[in-house]
């Protein structure tokens, strides 16, 4: 690395940070205002063909929508509370000009918790097992004996600290007499 190559320490407290859109108040502070320049920016034709390029490539609406925001975010447009408020009827006008259009599109928020029903789950909810399907029982694992001493070990019963160990170690140790090797 070259020597002056790296940022001069603390330039980022003297940094203007008005330089970035981001660091200005938004242009757009109104919910209702928000979300028509968002359908109205969509409505623009090469915003509309990406919008339709990026479902037809199976990207979600959700990922859509996002980076819709990310966008009016980084440009100063509005602010990332508005933008949170302002994807739902969003992704709610994607899927309308998408169904529209007979675009298939994934929204992206299925249900995670939901559990899959699979031949092979229901097979062992119901208790069904093939004679080819043979379960392994498991051994149990031999319990080990805990070993003492050493750094992690357990100590003995019997090596506990001295009682003046025990205090040095709490820092009640009785107050050295100075000498005079130094003088």
């Amino acid at each position: 690395m070259k020597m002056f190559d790296a940022p001069i320490a603390g330039a980022n407290y003297a940094a203007d940070t008005r330089n970035y859109p981001w660091h200005r108040p938004p242009d757009i502070v109104d919910y209702d205002e928000g979300v028509d320049y968002l359908i109205t920016k969509m409505k623009e034709p090469e915003q509309l063909e990406l919008v339709f390029s990026l479902l037809e490539i199976d990207a979600q609406v959700t990922t859509v929508v996002s980076s819709l925001l990310m966008q009016g975010i980084s440009r100063g447009k509005f602010s990332i509370d508005l933008a949170v408020l302002m994807a739902g009827p969003v992704a709610r006008y994607i899927s309308i000009i998408a169904d529209e259009q007979d675009i298939k599109y994934d929204m992206g928020v299925g249900e995670k918790d939901r559990v899959s029903i699979t031949p092979t789950s229901l097979k062992m909810a119901l208790g069904i097992y093939d004679e080819e399907e043979t379960l392994e029982v498991l051994e149990e694992a031999p319990v080990m004996a805990i070993p003492e001493g050493g750094l992690m070990g357990a100590p003995a019963e019997d090596e506990s600290a001295s009682e003046d160990e025990q205090a040095a170690m709490l820092g009640m140790v009785e107050e050295e007499e100075p000498t005079d090797e130094l003088a």
